[in-house]
């Protein structure tokens, strides 16, 4: 059981119980007015702030490794291309006259092979006429003539792919003097100009960027600060709970002795119980408010920060280097144009390069086989005359000269496929080289640019409206803070009530039986109204002697509770 409260006797007042709850009705109304407003305000400020937060996100995340910064390599990227440009078109020419000296020798290699094949030709004809028109060597001669036809007719188109290969690969070269020619007109200013851009660029981005995650830790900060507020700000609404809950126990009294259940006199254990639950709350109501006010206050301070640290100048200082920038581009607009021909054309050469070396290799096959048919017949023609009377001889010994000269197509054969190695290794180095200048086009760079320009006028753009939407976060803050203002001068009301009521609180408690629990039946329906924990406490602690405390934990242990009252604490 708690300490029981002993109550001292002192003269009971004229007093109208009634006018008392007119009193909290009087502060109540505006009270809950003001936190409604108050509440509003913040609220709006907390929209604010989260839309502060999240541009800001956006911003950083474009700057810190987003398509800002990809951009900037980019430019950073095309601006080294540029400078190796003039070395690569060295390197090229010299790969361009690897690639004719190869072309020349298959096509020598391929005018050797033709006089062979026109020789195996003369010399079919010669089995033909030798043999005296003989069935098994006639076969044999017009199967070579075929065989000999198709392989004439392969070579033809080949020796046309390489005089495609010539002609293109002098447009190449013709492309690359022109390139090397505007490049001596603008280097290196240009591409020392587009590097330093892209690195004055990075330097400013980093600024900006970093300049947008302090501004974004401030509005985390006053984000986090707000909604501590609008947490705090509940107190308006549980201290009108508990002004509500007095209001009820005045009824409750005014009730009691309105029907002569009790004298007045006599109310003096629930009117202590009252008493100091109006105490408990107004000095939690004066704590709390005060509280919040300097919360709101460091709110308005903090956010007088954001506007500080919007950076000055910004908008100039990106566009002055992107000015300059577009300006060194638009110099070497003619040298971009001729790159990008030249890499152009260079790429549908490497490509026609490599059909070339495949086709090589194909047709080189091919001759290797043409040498196979061309000694198989050569054999059996010698097998024939073994059997042939009369021409045997003659016709084996053209014959031999026919397997001669298929050997002699092998070892063409193998110069051939020995030589496209030197058509594909240049080749593939060149296609290299061109993926490294493809960085420097006039059409990438313009993106680029265009990326770059779009995010930092998504930068200042976020910045400004922080700026903007500070204000207006101010100006709730503000609002706030006045509301708060008044909502604390309604204390003063509180403690006037309380010292009302505290002044009607005296007399002798009652132990007659009927007043003692018509008194104990108020109480029991005052506890019942309790949404929070602290205010049982509070009732416990005031109540009189003989006066049973209520339950402050689910199971009432320690305190004669009542089943209504098991139930009411099961939501604490």
């Amino acid at each position: 059981m708690p300490a029981l409260k002993l109550v001292t006797s002192r003269p009971l007042p004229d007093a109208d119980i009634a006018s008392l709850a007119d009193e909290v009705a009087a502060f109540l109304l505006p009270m809950n007015e003001n936190f409604n407003s108050a509440s509003t305000q913040l609220c709006h400020a907390v929209g604010k702030i989260e839309t502060i937060v999240n541009a800001l996100g956006e911003v950083t995340g474009m700057l810190d490794g987003g398509v800002g910064s990809d951009a900037i390599s980019g430019l950073h990227n095309a601006a080294i291309s540029l400078l190796n440009v003039r070395d690569t078109v060295h390197q090229r020419s010299g790969e361009i006259a690897s690639l004719h000296e190869a072309s020349r020798e298959i096509r020598t290699s391929i005018g050797e092979v033709q006089r062979c094949l026109q020789v195996l030709d003369i010399y079919g004809m010669n089995v033909k006429i030798t043999a005296s028109g003989l069935a098994q060597f006639m076969d044999f001669a017009d199967a070579m003539r075929v065989k000999l036809g198709q392989g004439e007719q392969d070579l033809r188109g080949l020796e046309h792919m390489l005089e495609a290969l010539a002609k293109s690969l002098h447009d190449m070269g013709r492309n690359d003097r022109l390139l090397d020619l505007e490049c001596s007109r603008v280097f290196p200013q240009v591409p020392d100009a587009l590097l330093q851009g892209a690195a004055d660029l990075q330097a400013h981005q980093g600024n900006l960027g970093q300049m947008a995650r302090l501004v974004s830790a401030t509005a985390t900060a006053i984000q986090t600060e707000l909604h501590g507020a609008i947490s705090a700000i509940q107190i308006g609404d549980r201290v009108r709970q508990r002004f509500e809950h007095v209001q009820k126990g005045l009824g409750l009294i005014e009730g009691a002795v309105t029907g002569k259940v009790i004298a007045l006199e006599n109310a003096q254990p629930a009117l202590a119980v009252l008493a100091a639950l109006s105490d408990a709350a107004t000095a939690e109501y004066v704590h709390e408010t005060a509280e919040l006010a300097a919360s709101v206050m460091r709110l308005r301070a903090q956010c007088d920060r954001l506007g500080d640290l919007a950076p000055a100048g910004s908008d100039e200082g990106d566009i002055d280097i992107l000015g300059r920038i577009e300006a060194s581009v638009g110099e070497a607009r003619a040298m971009l144009g001729q790159l990008g021909r030249a890499n152009s054309e260079g790429m549908a050469t490497l490509a026609f390069i490599l059909e070339t070396v495949e086709e090589v290799t194909r047709r080189a096959r091919s001759i290797a086989m043409l040498r196979l048919d061309v000694q198989y017949m050569a054999i059996n023609i010698g097998l024939s005359c073994r059997t042939a009377q009369g021409v045997g001889r003659p016709v084996m010994v053209i014959a031999n000269e026919i397997r001669t000269y298929s050997e002699r197509l092998d070892a063409i054969a193998e110069t051939i496929l020995k030589t496209q190695d030197h058509l594909s290794g240049p080749c593939h180095r060149l296609q290299e080289r061109s993926s490294e200048n493809a960085a420097a086009s006039g059409e990438l760079l313009a993106r680029f640019l265009a990326t770059i320009a779009d995010c930092n006028q998504a930068g200042r753009t976020a910045m400004a409206m922080v700026v903007a939407e500070a204000q207006e976060l101010r100006a709730h803050l503000a609002s706030a803070m006045s509301l708060l203002e008044e909502a604390a001068a309604t204390g003063k009301s509180m403690r006037a009530m309380c010292d009302n009521l505290r002044a009607i609180t005296g007399g002798d408690a009652s132990t007659e039986p009927g007043t003692v629990a018509a008194i104990q039946a108020i109480l029991k329906q005052l506890a019942c109204t309790y949404t929070m924990a602290d205010e049982r406490d509070v009732h416990n602690r005031s109540l009189g002697e003989g006066y049973a405390g209520i339950a402050t934990a689910p199971d009432g242990q320690g305190f004669e509770a009542t089943t209504d009252d098991d139930d009411d604490d099961g939501l604490f």
